[in-house]
């Protein structure tokens, strides 16, 4: 019976990834196979060795060998030899362009036997028909081909019991085990699980469909020693394509979208299924073709002839579907999101890249399967196979991340635990739990813990990726016969460089990660918007790490450059002298350099400021927005950005440290009660405390300082108050309204600028000299009042401008 679920998709860029990275591994064998052609020359019959093989056939017209076919790959066999030793020759000459020279000959050599061989090959196709009949008509003894058609019936006889009890077997696999499969699963682990134990139980059937179909042939065999090759084969193909279905069910999961990985749609999912499982079947009997021929010993040149046959069929069915889903995969490539430009142009061109591998790995198995050279066979769907256990693999080990390593925090099994612990904190404080609001506080409360996680998942996540791509790509160049690790491979201590370069990756992102986090804890969350000059910084932890963060990195970095250039034979101690060398130099001639760095150095131990202060040194002042090993960056509260060697400063002066002290002046009238005006200070000081917003933000409370001076026309009172740093101008606005409103309501007054002026009186003077001197005196009255107002003006300005330094 059937069953539909909801398609969800959750955690699907963890294969998209891997697939991203696996695509690559054809283009790095290729570039593999050019590097080896100067280490193994024998096994590196490529492209280049047909071409300079028809190059050479255009100028001289080669001859068949004599003889039989066996002659003919005899003596392929003894020009393999002659490229060996002539490669050795070229090796220890030590005269790189005429080894060159001679490796290019050896494989135009190599190229003419093939073809040599495989002329001989074709001159006796007529023959080979009749060859294979009479083997087996002798396979048979006296029974002629009849024994062939009652194989077969045996075979399907058998065959079937066998499909029968693997079938039993699945239905009560099926019916034990339906507990585990849940429409909702929550995690990838919850998926791979599922996927796992299913193959796990399918594969266990294979086994059983293979033992039981064996024992069933057995019994009704005819025990002819050919029937009995032929049902091994035919058995064993069968349980292979078994198996690569339960791999390609397992992997796109056309039948359980809830536990798909990929994020494919179901259409999608079973296209490639259907498509992959057709091909399978499809190269398989090609193969058991093959592998019959062998078995029975049939003829040779007939069995090459039937494994190039093979390869070429493997090369159009899987040209074919790389085709045919080519937009399928490149969106799988691309992922989620803005892909980078490497993942854009790897979706664009990669089934050209995977028809050009398919074509090119035909040929060159064509060519050493002609000249019975090692690793000839399997090099089609070599990346097929690599793909498919990479999955498995990269599987494990997402599990034992999510199972073992780092469980998730976000789980319904965690959310529960986390309710009973606030039921039991509120049973035990006497109160009644609200299970609605419980639950809600568990959910946020896991969210938050799993979000805690996520980096170091995420960083799990890229060192397994990194793990299965390099493991895939050494175990494809193994099916090329190019080792990466080992005894004369590409790169003699290559399993010890890939190990220092991804514990050196692991330790860098660690430690990135781990500073980063501690870093945001204390930054502060929101800036302080009213906080003119002078807030309240970072701590001095957060200016400190990130120049610890910086170094760390970089010793990280150096430290794995020189393991890697270590196990590469490179000698490191010629390194280390010439560094102390250009240390020495740096010291000598940068002193400038130097003093600036030591400086810093002693400025930040002595804890002189730290990033987020309002500080002024003199030549600059502003805010801490950067700290470098040799200078740091000021923000002006306007907006200017000053970059400050740290040897430039000769004094410091913080303005974000402790407390700041804020005085206020105004003008009242000479009739205001002093005693009434003081008691509203007071009271008005008392009511900010009590303030739920403002009151936090003082330190001492406002305060009324009495008269300071008496001019003219008013007295000048003053206020002081205490707050943190930054906090001052903000309360600034809030007294000023506040005495405002407070004056108003009791009567008291502010005093404005006024001047008074005596004339003269006119009777005292000449008549004729009374208007005209009344004018001037008036004039000059005026003017000195202006003068002084100008004076007082300039003073005001003058102290608003030194509030505005400060």
């Amino acid at each position: 019976m059937r069953r539909s679920y909801c398609p969800l998709r959750p955690s699907r860029s963890d294969l998209t990834r891997l697939l991203g990275s696996i695509g690559l591994v054809a283009c790095v064998i290729a570039g593999a196979l050019l590097l080896s052609s100067a280490q193994a020359p024998v096994m590196a019959q490529g492209v280049s060795a047909i071409l300079s093989g028809l190059a050479e056939a255009d100028g001289e017209k080669t001859e068949p060998a004599a003889g039989t076919t066996e002659d003919a790959a005899g003596q392929a066999d003894g020009a393999a030899g002659q490229a060996d030793g002539g490669g050795k020759g070229a090796g220890e000459s030590g005269d790189g362009e005429e080894g060159l020279l001679r490796s290019v000959d050896d494989f135009a050599d190599d190229a003419v036997e093939a073809r040599n061989v495989l002329k001989s090959i074709v001159r006796q196709i007529p023959t080979i028909h009749a060859t294979i009949l009479t083997t087996l008509r002798a396979e048979g003894e006296d029974r002629g081909l009849s024994w062939i058609g009652a194989a077969l019936i045996d075979i399907g006889i058998a065959a079937a019991i066998g499909i029968a009890a693997s079938v039993l077997l699945g239905r009560w696999g099926r019916h034990m085990f339906a507990s585990l499969f849940r429409t909702d699963v929550y995690s990838r682990a919850d998926k791979i699980i599922y996927l796992y134990l299913r193959a796990l139980l399918m594969i266990v059937g294979v086994i059983l469909f293979f033992g039981v179909s064996v024992a069933v042939y057995l019994l009704i065999g005819t025990g002819l020693e050919a029937a009995n090759e032929t049902a091994m084969v035919v058995f064993g193909v069968v349980s292979v394509f078994l198996a690569l279905r339960i791999i390609w069910l397992n992997l796109f999961a056309p039948d359980a979208a809830s536990h798909r990985l990929p994020a494919l749609t179901d259409g999608e999912a079973k296209g490639l299924y259907r498509s992959l499982l057709l091909g399978s079947a499809i190269s398989l009997f090609a193969v058991a073709f093959c592998l019959w021929m062998d078995r029975l010993g049939l003829n040779r040149d007939a069995h090459k002839v039937a494994l190039i046959g093979a390869a070429a069929l493997s090369t159009v069915v899987l040209s074919v579907i790389a085709f045919a889903f080519r937009r399928t995969v490149a969106r799988l490539i691309r992922g989620t999101g803005e892909a980078p430009m490497w993942r854009r142009v790897l979706a664009g061109a990669w089934h050209y890249i995977a028809i050009f591998y398919f074509v090119l790995a035909w040929g060159i198995s064509a060519v050493r399967i002609l000249l019975d050279l090692p690793d000839a066979t399997g090099l089609v769907a070599a990346p097929l196979e690599v793909l498919l256990l990479a999955a498995v693999v990269y599987g494990l080990l997402i599990l034992i991340i999510d199972r073992v390593l780092l469980p998730r925090l976000d789980t319904p099994a965690a959310r529960e635990r986390i309710v009973e612990d606030i039921q039991r904190a509120e049973e035990s404080e006497g109160g009644v739990l609200d299970q609605e609001s419980a639950r809600a506080q568990a959910q946020a409360e896991a969210t938050e813990r799993e979000a805690m996680r996520s980096p170091f998942r995420d960083l799990f996540d890229r060192g397994a990726t990194i793990v299965v791509l390099f493991g895939a790509m050494d175990i494809l160049a193994s099916m090329w016969g190019v080792p990466l690790a080992g005894s004369g491979s590409l790169i003699g201590s290559f399993i010890e460089v890939l190990l220092v370069v991804f514990l050196g990756y692991m330790a860098y992102e660690s430690v990135k990660i781990v500073i980063d986090r501690q870093i945001a804890k204390e930054t502060p969350a929101e800036a302080d918007e009213e906080a003119e000059v002078g807030g309240a910084g970072e701590s001095r932890i957060a200016t400190l790490l990130p120049i610890f963060r910086n170094f760390l990195l970089i010793t990280i970095v150096v430290i794995a450059a020189m393991v890697v250039l270590a196990e590469l034979g490179v000698n490191i101690a010629p390194l280390f002298a010439g560094a102390g060398v250009v240390g020495l130099a740096i010291g000598f001639g940068a002193q400038t350099l130097i003093r600036d760095i030591f400086s810093g150095a002693f400025y930040l131990i002595d804890d002189a400021f730290r990033k987020g202060e309002y500080i002024d040194i003199g030549s600059a002042k502003g805010v801490v927005e950067k700290i470098s090993i040799r200078s740091m960056q000021l923000r002006h509260h306007r907006g200017a950005l000053t970059t400050v060697p740290f040897g430039e400063i000769q004094q410091v002066e913080n303005f974000s440290r402790d407390w700041a002290v804020m005085k206020l002046a105004f003008r009242v009238t000479y009739d205001t009660d002093v005693e009434k005006m003081r008691k509203i200070i007071k009271t008005f000081g008392k009511e900010l405390l009590d303030d739920e917003y403002f009151g936090p933000m003082f330190l001492a409370p406002l305060k009324s300082q009495g008269i300071m001076s008496m001019e003219d026309s008013a007295m000048i009172a003053r206020v002081k108050f205490t707050t943190k740093p930054g906090k001052q101008f903000e309360l600034r606005k809030v007294v000023y309204a506040g005495l405002q409103d407070l004056f108003e309501k009791n009567g008291i007054k502010f005093a404005h600028r006024q001047v008074t002026v005596r004339v003269a009186n006119p009777n005292d003077g000449p008549e004729d000299q009374a208007p005209a001197t009344t004018t001037a005196a008036a004039a000059a009255a005026a003017g000195a009042a202006a003068a002084r107002m100008l004076d007082d003006e300039e003073g005001a300005q003058a102290g608003e401008a030194s509030a505005d330094q400060l």
